[in-house]
């Protein structure tokens, strides 16, 4: 089962985004010029499920290389050979400093899914991770970049639903 869970929430957060713009901070730059949007979408099947995942996330640029925001995430997973399904929902607050292309990346997330989903009952469960790591960020175009990230769980444990405190994610930002 936490093998069934860790994919799960590997697929839906593998696709998150960050999308951040450039702002002048040398001339002051309003509320609504330091708001960011961004979020990810993934889709994943087969003939034994279906995963469907949406993450959305909004964030502030305190400053050039600060950034701080929240995000929602919705799954849905359904398995086939045993006809069930579950929906997965959750959210996330995080925080980033950039030095050129490198970032350091904090976050804190949590998470709500069926814990018995092989069995006929509903019984919700939630998971938390503090997450700490980086990465590199290499711009393609104006204002879009393809990110990887390394991020360990410094609460990870034995009651972990995860298999791993290791998350790396590849994303693509706008």
């Amino acid at each position: 089962m936490k093998k069934l869970i860790t994919l799960i929430l590997f697929c839906g957060f593998a696709t998150l985004a960050l999308a951040q713009k450039d702002v002048d901070f040398d001339n002051s730059p309003s509320f609504s010029e330091r708001i960011f949007f961004g979020g990810g979408l993934g889709f994943s099947g087969s003939n034994q499920q279906t995963n469907i995942s949406l993450s959305p996330i909004v964030g502030y640029m305190i400053t050039q290389q600060w950034s701080a925001g929240v995000g929602v995430t919705y799954q849905y997973i359904k398995l086939k050979n045993y006809d069930i399904s579950d929906n997965l929902w959750g959210g996330n607050v995080f925080t980033r400093y950039s030095i050129n292309q490198f970032f350091a990346q904090a976050e804190y997330d949590y998470i709500n899914f069926d814990s018995n989903l092989l069995d006929d009952q509903d019984d919700r469960d939630s998971a938390t991770r503090f997450l700490l790591g980086g990465g590199i960020s290499q711009p393609i175009g104006n204002r879009g970049a393809i990110n990887l990230l390394a991020m360990y769980d410094l609460t990870y444990g034995n009651d972990s639903p995860y298999d791993s405190p290791w998350v790396f994610r590849v994303y693509f930002s706008f």
